[in-house]
C-alpha cells in the first residue's frame, strides 16, 4: 500500500504551488511532473547541497507519487533528514539541521496559512 491511494477527485487547490521551480532563501518550491529517475536524482542532489525541497504531488498519478515517496523516503532516512506534510499532496524534505534554529517550523506555519 502505497502514502497515495484510489479516491475521490478533489477540487485543486491552484494556491498551493506554481509549476516552476523558485529557489527562495535556498528553498526549492517544484510541482512534481515526473518520476524519472534523472529528474529525481537531480532534486535529491539540490537537498543533498543543503536545499530543502518543498514538493507538490498534484500532477502525479498514484504510482508516480509513490516511487518518487519511495525513493525520497530511502535517501532521507539514510541521511537521517525528515520529511514533513505541509498540505495535502505537499511536502518537505529536508536534512535534520534545517529544524535546528526553529525558522523553518515557523515559516511553514506561514505558507500553510
Amino acid at each position: 500500500m502505497g502514502l497515495f491511494s484510489v479516491g475521490k477527485k478533489k477540487k485543486k487547490d491552484s494556491s498551493v504551488i506554481e509549476n516552476k521551480t523558485v529557489k527562495s532563501d535556498q528553498i526549492i518550491f517544484e510541482k512534481l511532473l515526473s518520476d524519472e529517475d534523472k529528474y529525481l536524482t537531480g532534486l535529491t542532489d539540490k537537498m543533498l547541497a543543503g536545499n530543502p525541497l518543498i514538493l507538490s504531488f498534484e500532477t502525479l498519478d498514484i504510482d508516480q507519487a509513490n516511487k518518487v515517496i519511495a525513493f525520497l523516503s530511502g535517501v532521507i532516512y539514510a541521511i537521517e533528514g525528515e520529511i514533513v506534510n505541509v498540505k495535502e499532496r505537499v511536502f518537505m524534505f529536508a536534512t535534520k539541521d534545517v529544524y535546528d534554529d526553529g525558522s523553518m517550523d515557523e515559516f511553514l506555519k506561514e505558507i500553510v496559512e
